[in-house]
């Protein structure tokens, strides 16, 4: 089962317009783990709902290289910090993101897609474009 939800956001390199949902969804939960790799880093964030039941989505944010110029690492988001992130959700309900933000607990916001270069942002050609 973990293979699925790994290589959803894998899948998503091109052309993301029918892998996410056009609106924003805000995540509480605890960050599981953080994959600070290419194409796309990978944040698993453990999420839970009203009855207290755990599902573990699968974020992608931008490639290392872009992060690391706006001053991140792969210390900057840890596993067990509690943050929110803001995501398009997947299309079809699965539990898979595009990052659009992370809000720390002291209301900090990091990654936030708006800071990327606009050819990131959403993308020219279809790369990354929800439209």
């Amino acid at each position: 089962m973990a293979s699925v939800v790994v290589a959803a956001p894998l899948a998503a390199h091109h052309g993301r317009g029918a892998t996410y949902a056009k609106t924003d969804l805000s995540l509480k939960g605890t960050v599981k783990e953080v994959l600070w790799r290419n194409p796309h880093i990978a944040i698993f964030l453990d999420v839970k709902d009203n009855d207290g039941k755990v599902t573990t989505w699968a974020i992608e944010h931008s490639n290392i290289s872009q992060l690391a110029r706006l001053g991140y690492s792969r210390t900057t988001l840890r596993a067990g910090m509690e943050v929110t992130a803001v995501v398009n959700p997947g299309a079809k309900g699965e539990p898979i993101g595009l990052c659009q933000k992370i809000i720390l607990a002291d209301g900090k916001e990091i990654f936030l897609r708006d800071s990327l270069p606009e050819e990131l942002q959403r993308g020219p050609r279809g790369v990354g474009k929800i439209d």
